[in-house]
């Protein structure tokens, strides 16, 4: 009997050939034993087919329809063998070396429950992707018309760490659901990810915040490098109907996660 792989990457794409040629690409040079699992949403781009043609090793969960990308990660979790989950956008390249500074992390701090990279644009500039807990009043401010006066208040600024250097290991609240890894006998722990949040993103909020809820740690760690070519996948979407799924997800985990902002796990994350 052979051991499986030491870590399962999971990829869900619509509609995003290229991206996922280039990010299954990206993770040739991983030293680490691993599978990759790519679930497509009911692409009509020829995704599935440059998928198997390309990546032949990948396992593909190819879906009739568009389900959601909620739906497609549960998919893949399901079927992951490895002992660790690196969920990935499509929309991503792995650096050398990324997926193994991200799995040192795991491997010598039980504590730390989950992972995430620095992101970096195509061009090598920083994407903000660590995150404070926002006051209520955040996402009313950049709706309204306050936000054509100051569209980046220094509520904003602190909850997206703009305060800090982004130039070492720390706990924060929550990472970019770009790049994502934990242990998978974390999903047997927590469950699936949650199907009643819908708007682009707050899944991985979510998941974040479960993982604290659950006694354990999230890290941002810089020595792992993934390039994130940001919102192209939303950009695709309507913004109006966007934006108002993302009020009520944001309201939702609000109500979901109330009493978490002042637990005494957060302290560091919220410094």
């Amino acid at each position: 009997m052979t051991d499986g792989p030491t870590v399962s990457v999971i990829v869900v794409a619509l509609n995003a050939r290229d991206d996922v040629v280039r990010c299954l690409s990206s993770l040739r040079g991983t030293r680490l034993a691993h599978e990759t699992i790519v679930v497509d949403d009911g692409s009509v781009d020829g995704t599935p087919a440059a998928v198997r043609s390309a990546f032949p090793e990948a396992r593909l969960i190819a879906k009739s329809r568009n389900e959601g990308l909620v739906a497609g990660r549960n998919s893949a979790v399901d079927v992951a063998r490895g002992r660790l989950v690196l969920m990935l956008d499509a929309d991503t390249e792995v650096r050398p070396g990324a997926v193994e500074a991200l799995a040192e992390v795991l491997d010598r701090a039980p504590s730390v429950g989950l992972v995430g990279p620095r992101l970096v644009y195509p061009d090598g500039r920083l994407q903000l992707s660590c995150r404070r807990f926002p006051t209520v009043s955040l996402p009313w401010w950049r709706r309204s018309p306050l936000a054509l006066l100051d569209d980046n208040p220094r509520v904003n600024r602190h909850h997206l760490m703009q305060d800090w250097s982004h130039d070492h290991e720390r706990p924060v609240v929550w990472v970019a659901g770009a790049a994502q890894m934990w242990r998978r006998e974390l999903a047997e722990h927590l469950g699936p990810y949650d199907r009643r949040l819908s708007s682009y993103g707050g899944e991985d909020i979510d998941w974040c915040l479960r993982v604290w809820r659950a006694g354990l740690a999230v890290h941002y760690v810089p020595e792992a490098e993934v390039v994130h070519v940001f919102q192209r996948v939303t950009r695709r979407r309507k913004y109006r109907r966007e934006s108002v799924r993302a009020l009520r997800d944001y309201y939702y985990l609000q109500w979901k996660h109330r009493g978490l902002r002042r637990a005494p796990i957060l302290r560091e994350a919220q410094a």
